[in-house]
């Protein structure tokens, strides 16, 4: 395991903890828009790559299956602390989508990358 690697991922995550449990009122706007869900998806896969990459040497197949698992509650329970810990924000079943399909392909590319080894 990579120290640093693994600061880069919790700090990660700490941010999408921050911004996926923050009101709505308290996030910057800026002058470019991103679609919502592509960001879900985009954030998530790379949620998935820094935790991979944090514990390159511990992922064989069962445990590529089980980062698959803790990135999708990960997930989940983001969009329930957005339902029930904040007054602005709110759940939604298509964001858990978004991020399962992020998280997916990213499974999908470490997966094929370690079968070409």
């Amino acid at each position: 395991m990579n120290n640093f690697n693994l600061i880069v991922a919790l700090i990660y995550s700490a941010l999408i903890i921050y911004l996926g449990l923050s009101e709505s009122d308290d996030i910057l706007t800026y002058n470019f828009r991103i679609n919502d869900k592509l960001a879900h998806l985009l954030f998530y896969l790379v949620f998935y790559f820094l935790w991979q990459k944090t514990f390159v040497n511990w992922f064989n197949g069962k445990g590529l299956i089980y980062l698959f698992v803790f990135a999708l509650t990960f997930g989940i329970l983001i969009e329930i602390g957005q339902k029930y810990l904040t007054l602005t924000r709110s759940a939604e079943f298509l964001d858990v989508v978004f991020n399962l399909i992020g998280i997916l392909l990213a499974y999908i590319y470490f997966n094929s990358k370690k079968r070409k080894i």
